[in-house]
């Protein structure tokens, strides 16, 4: 073990005696599960800030009492027992944070639900999932949730004032449970098929991307992370949990807006700031963005393609602070490029593997561009430690980081050439009044497939359709020409990436 990694990790307690100490009996008393993690926060860091959200603070020892609080109703009311399914389509609030660790005491298997989801979709998920309780935020109940679901249902919020404000105490005896039961995101999201990925409480598995994060990020160093990511979200599941392990303030907001967010972290004095892409974009379109977010030390980005120019947005504005992650659902993340990464290249990479974890290039064409492959220990259950191909097609270079170049599933044949939407966004978003943009296919009568955009521009922006398309000719082949520009503002989902299903 890397020497640094190795006194972090007797910093944050984890391999003290002491903390080994405490972890041994969280484990026995809470099996393995999220409770015993929080068992270990709540030891070693009582009376600090812990959750913000809401207009509220909570302690870590408050996160634990109330999580345990709540297991116990959860036990009583909804007979909940090991083995069962709970749904949980809730936003970023303090009653997801504590619906987390008071499953996964109880040894249920949880479902985290895109809230963007469409109802026939939410009812798939319940008959094939047999979900028993669904738990849901009480603003979808009119746009997301049928009022005949075959399951028991609960508002979030009447969980959160049952516990809040009865004071009276919940004598249940919990069961003893080894492990907490698996965690599942959803690949797709909202339209769709979308597919699951599951995850089995394990050390082994929580510990080499802790270490990557340790080693190469240095979250140690940094008090407080604001999170808009969605928990429902791998990326935003994984942010919530270390930052807990590691004692850290979390600010959560349930609707990404950024001029809010830019607020938030000044006054939370934010270091840490996990995002998508799409988020940074709007961040730079706030002329108070640079001012107000100083405190930041470090932000990471991942879910989707990073934009160059966006990258030196950053760096101009904060410094060397933007780390680009790459990973799916199905492997978790197992790439990292770092600031010097993101400086030296004349396109932004999505990083070298971590430590870990093994990556390959199958069916390298002509142009050195082939088929990402993974073989990683943390992956969901059923591909853990196997190759898998993760759809991706990439580019690695002499100094092994690795360039995206699109979805193989999303390759258009226009005009007998193949070409990849991804590459001609890449291209429109370079333009220095352009946010973000959206390349779709589209059947033409005369051409057969083409493409088409639709792209938003920076607040002051005079550019036409007719102009970004000159400005793309030497840029793109005639095949990659989109047809129809439409300037327009482009929705994101609560996820915070681009909402692809407005394009048509």
């Amino acid at each position: 073990m890397n020497r640094t990694v190795f006194s972090k990790l007797i910093k944050l307690h984890i391999i003290t005696p002491g903390g080994l100490y405490t972890l041994l009996g969280s484990f026995i008393r809470d099996g393995i599960s999220l409770m015993a993690l929080m068992r270990f926060s709540a030891k070693y860091y009582p009376d600090r800030c812990a959750l913000v959200a809401d207009d509220q603070r909570l302690t870590y020892k408050e996160i634990y009492d109330h999580s345990q609080r709540l297991a116990r109703l959860l036990y009583n009311d909804y007979e909940l027992k090991i083995g069962m399914c709970v749904g949980l389509l809730c936003r970023n609030h303090i009653i997801m944070a504590l619906l987390l660790p008071a499953l996964s005491r109880l040894g249920v298997r949880v479902k985290l639900l895109n809230t963007d989801i469409a109802p026939i979709k939410l009812r798939e998920q319940v008959e094939r999932n047999k979900i028993n309780l669904l738990i849901y935020d009480s603003e979808l109940k009119e746009q997301r949730v049928p009022a005949d679901l075959p399951c028991k249902m609960r508002e979030s919020e009447d969980l959160f004032l049952e516990i809040i404000e009865n004071t009276q105490d919940i004598n249940v005896k919990l069961p003893r449970i080894k492990r907490g039961g698996d965690i599942s995101v959803f690949t797709g999201g909202s339209c769709g098929r979308s597919k699951e990925a599951p995850r089995r409480m394990s050390v082994g598995q929580f510990l080499p991307p802790f270490y990557a994060l340790l080693d190469q990020l240095h979250l140690d160093e940094y008090n407080s992370v604001f999170l808009s990511l969605p928990v429902y979200h791998g990326f935003g599941l994984a942010t919530l949990i270390m930052s807990f392990v590691m004692g850290k303030k979390v600010c959560l907001m349930s609707h990404f807006d950024a001029d809010k967010a830019i607020k938030i972290i000044a006054n939370e004095k934010i270091e840490v700031v996990p995002v998508v892409p799409a988020m940074l974009a709007r961040f730079w379109q706030n002329g108070e963005a640079p001012t107000l977010m100083k405190t930041v030390k470090c932000i990471i980005s991942g879910g989707d393609r990073l934009d160059k120019k966006w990258a030196n947005a950053t760096r101009e504005h904060l410094g060397n602070v933007l780390y680009n992650l790459f990973g799916t659902s199905e492997a978790g993340f197992f790439m990292i490029a770092s600031p010097d990464d993101l400086a030296r290249n004349e396109e932004v990479p999505i990083g070298k593997p971590i430590r870990g974890v093994k990556c390959k290039v199958e069916n390298i064409d002509s142009h050195g561009i082939g088929s990402l492959w993974v073989r990683s220990g943390w992956a969901m259950i059923s591909l853990k430690n196997k190759w898998q191909d993760t759809g991706d097609l990439v580019y690695r270079n002499s100094e092994g980081c690795y360039f995206y170049r699109g979805r193989s599933d999303n390759m258009v044949v226009c005009g007998g050439e193949n070409v990849f939407p991804e590459n001609v966004e890449k291209a429109i978003n370079a333009h220095d009044e352009v946010v973000t943009s959206i390349v779709f296919p589209a059947t033409d009568l005369q051409f057969g497939t083409v493409l088409n955009a639709k792209v938003e521009l920076t607040p002051d922006s005079t550019l036409t359709a007719n102009t970004l398309k000159a400005w793309l000719h030497t840029r793109l082949t005639r095949a990659e020409m989109p047809h129809d520009i439409t300037i327009n503002t482009i929705s994101t989902l609560d996820s915070g990436k681009i909402a692809r299903n407005q394009s048509h």
